[in-house]
């Protein structure tokens, strides 16, 4: 019994190493395919010459040939890629950026609009906790009212950036840009 096992352990080992060695083989023939067709291709770019003559005719009369050989025949000019734009000419790039602008000009007016409606609070507050009447009345009561005009000032910079951005909506719409370039 144990014979068997052992004649069984060669028998395996050995087809293992024929698996081992065809493998081989084959990889090192794909490897030498690869190398001949990289030097094939190699000496077709160097053999690749066109012939042409030139034949002209001098100041004397008498006719000339040019032989000349170019290496490989010119390619065409890479076209730039034609962008889209609006009826006025103007392109997405354009675009983008006035939405951008009107954007941060939003963003920008509703921050000073909470900031502003936090130092109302604040003031409101000091105003209601202040006992001596001097600081009530006299202090707090005008940096009240002038926090109020900015906050109104604000508010109304706020609507013009809205406005601002239906607006260039509404042109862009109208030019024939195309919706995406808004975003």
């Amino acid at each position: 019994m144990k014979r068997n096992r052992n004649f069984k352990f060669r028998i395996s080992i050995s087809t293992l190493v024929y698996l081992l060695l065809i493998v081989f083989t084959l990889d090192c023939s794909a490897q030498s395919v690869v190398a001949d067709a990289a030097r094939k291709e190699r000496e077709r770019r160097k053999n690749v010459r066109s012939a042409v003559t030139i034949t002209g005719v001098t100041a004397a009369g008498a006719s000339t040939t040019f032989p000349t050989t170019t290496a490989a025949p010119a390619t065409p000019p890479v076209a730039k890629p034609v962008e889209p734009t609006d009826n006025q000419g103007r392109d997405e790039k354009y675009w983008r950026a006035a939405f951008q602008k009107g954007r941060d000009d939003l963003k920008r007016s509703d921050e000073k609009v909470q900031l502003l409606e936090v130092k109302i609070k604040d003031l409101n507050t000091q105003l209601l906790r202040q006992s001596d009447i001097y600081n009530r009345e006299y202090r707090l009561g005008p940096q009240i009212t002038e926090a109020q005009k900015q906050l109104d000032d604000a508010r109304k910079e706020a609507e013009q950036a809205r406005q601002k951005i239906t607006g260039l909506d509404d042109e862009l719409r109208k030019s024939g840009g195309l919706p995406g370039w808004a975003r």
